[in-house]
């Protein structure tokens, strides 16, 4: 295994608290290069979260300490020799003066930081999201950019305190921390409920046109961790949040708190300014049709301080849109991974592939303007910025009208199991029980189809029916644990636990006859040819000599590839690219 570059090392320490199957772990153990990146970092990153929140002296101090040392006896410096005796005098006097000027900054010191703490604040919480196993990248560039903002919203009614002291923002989401305190002065986590009615926190732009909408991410028990993303990158140099918060829930835990109406609303500005400046946005070129009638178009390439957002567009061919009607269409899904000049892996999305890698932050499904176009996003911790580097799509998923079923006869699968196979799905159904709360998904008895297996295509949690021999229909959900397994992009199943159960609440006994049906299948495709070379950066671009080399090649589109001829070139082309660009860096 090569060493790891800068971002690669940021994506790894990003990710350290998750069980490491590529081997980078061993190789960062080994090597001495890897070993010296991974203290570096941890040092900026330790060192960023000491700076973010930390305490600092009032403007008075030193006239304080000054003012208390006033009265201290302080000899003169003299010239007369130094013997051994002497020399303890002087040094017992300097003691007695350090010390006592310690004392007096400890105690100054001490009072600072316990009125500081004497409510617990979100400073020590942000810390947290800082550390060795749960580190944020986009929030630690954008600290390193000046970008967190201090709204000091505090407000209190009916002995409830709302504050929010931290907030941050680019074009892409926004990040708020928020603290709710009781008349105790104790943090209520579980109080605040933000939903589409009642109450509620929004982000609005210049003109007062609310663009999204804050939700809680609940990665902190110490504060409400808010998050709002945009589904595209927004324009304004100046945002609003505005909470509308008008009521407090009742105790989640039933343990006799009522719910509390008041007014906790607030509203506070965000300067946008610096983010924006600080954000590139490339517009980007290419599309393909898959044989299976998906047409998939690259749209824009957005890098911020908080990650690297790529936008695409899908539309279904008519034919497509026939298999799945309704609104199946909006359920689609991209495979693709991103891979250096070399052809070494960079990140995936939505791959089946042991082991891989995945930055991915975020990601956005919203449909279009018209039935079977989608609009999709997914936002990196990073991609390449200085380098070459490409897209390569893999396969995709979209939800398809099915009606694949098995029938048989529930008691006696343990002696004669059956098996549902429909378009490369292999399921084992071994075994039925009925099943009684609390081992149930509600209140209700269960009839429990016990299986395993494998699934080719996308899971489809909610779409299949079951009917027993008297005509009657019952809903059927899926629970247990299960894994994906594949050595390439794009081949790979889910595999089904030993202790996996498809669930059919409101069935009573053991039916004489069962027949489960799969209504909808989120059908996978991989039958798809189609990668772009990315990076083709203006200063590459102007270099006539560089330039002539590619006319070479006619225009290729940016070097979208369909065919082994295609591939071959681009190859060639993205080793002479990359390769020039390492001469332009000397």
């Amino acid at each position: 295994m090569k060493c790891l570059g800068r971002d690669e090392m940021e994506m790894f320490l990003t990710r350290s608290g998750v069980t490491d199957g590529s081997g980078m772990a061993d190789h960062i153990a080994a090597c001495s290069d890897c070993q010296r990146l991974k203290g570096t970092l941890l040092e900026e990153q330790e060192q960023w979260a000491r700076e973010m929140y930390a305490e600092t002296l009032p403007e008075s101090f030193t006239d304080q300490v000054m003012s208390a040392l006033q009265n201290e006896e302080i000899e003169p410096a003299t010239p007369e020799p130094i013997t051994e005796r002497t020399g303890r005098v002087a040094v017992n006097r300097r003691r007695k003066i350090w010390w006592v000027t310690v004392g007096i900054a400890s105690i100054l010191v001490l009072l600072g930081v316990a009125s500081f703490y004497s409510i617990p604040t979100v400073a020590e919480i942000i810390r947290s999201l800082f550390s060795r196993n749960h580190v944020d990248i986009g929030l630690l560039r954008a600290q390193e950019f000046g970008l967190v903002q201090h709204p000091n919203i505090k407000i209190k009614d009916k002995g409830y305190t709302l504050k929010i002291d931290e907030a941050v923002a680019d074009p892409t989401r926004v990040i708020v921390a928020l603290q709710l305190y009781g008349p105790d002065g104790k943090h209520e986590r579980d109080r605040l409920r933000l939903a589409e009615q009642g109450s509620r926190i929004l982000v609005k732009d210049e003109q007062g046109k609310a663009i999204g909408k804050l939700y809680d991410m609940g990665a902190t028990n110490d504060f409400y961790y808010l998050v709002a993303f945009f589904p595209e990158p927004i324009q304004s140099n100046r945002i609003t949040i505005e909470g509308q918060i008008g009521k407090l829930d009742g105790d989640p835990w039933d343990k006799g708190f009522p719910a509390i109406k008041g007014n906790w609303n607030f509203e506070f500005p965000i300067d946008m300014t610096e983010a924006q400046k600080q954000t590139k946005i490339t517009e980007l070129q290419g599309e393909y049709t898959s044989p299976g009638g998906m047409t998939v178009r690259l749209k824009r390439l957005t890098r911020m301080v908080q990650g690297v957002r790529l936008e695409l567009d899908t539309e279904l061919s008519p034919e497509a849109l026939v298999r799945s009607p309704g609104d199946l269409w909006q359920k689609q899904e991209l495979m693709f991974h991103f891979e250096d000049a070399a052809g070494s892996e960079i990140h995936s999305v939505n791959a089946r592939k042991f082991p891989r890698r995945d930055s991915l932050m975020t990601q956005s499904h919203i449909p279009g303007d018209k039935p079977g176009q989608m609009h999709l996003s997914y936002t990196f911790k990073y991609l390449p910025e200085n380098q070459p580097y490409r897209f390569i799509l893999d396969g995709y998923s979209v939800a398809e009208r099915d009606g694949a079923s098995v029938s048989f006869a529930p008691a006696r699968l343990q002696e004669e199991p059956m098996f549902f196979r429909a378009d490369g799905d292999n399921i084992r159904l071994k075994g039925f029980t009925i099943e009684q709360p609390p081992n149930t998904n509600g209140e209700e008895t269960e009839g429990t189809l016990h299986v395993d297996g494998e699934f080719w295509n996308e899971f489809s949690y909610d779409d299949w029916a079951a009917r027993d021999s008297e005509g009657k229909e019952y809903r059927v959900s899926m629970r247990g644990a299960s894994s994906s397994k594949g050595s390439g992009w794009k081949d790979g199943t889910i595999e089904l636990g030993e202790d996996y159960e498809f669930r059919i609440p409101g069935m009573l006994t053991v039916p004489e006859r069962l027949t489960l049906t799969r209504n909808v299948v989120n059908k996978r495709y991989v039958n798809v040819d189609w990668l772009v070379e990315m990076n083709g950066s203006p200063e590459i671009h102007n270099k006539a000599d560089l330039v002539g080399f590619m006319q070479q090649f006619g225009d290729l589109n940016l070097h979208v590839g369909r065919n082994e001829e295609a591939k071959g070139q681009r190859r060639k082309l993205s080793f002479l690219l990359y390769q020039t660009h390492l001469m332009w860096k000397l």
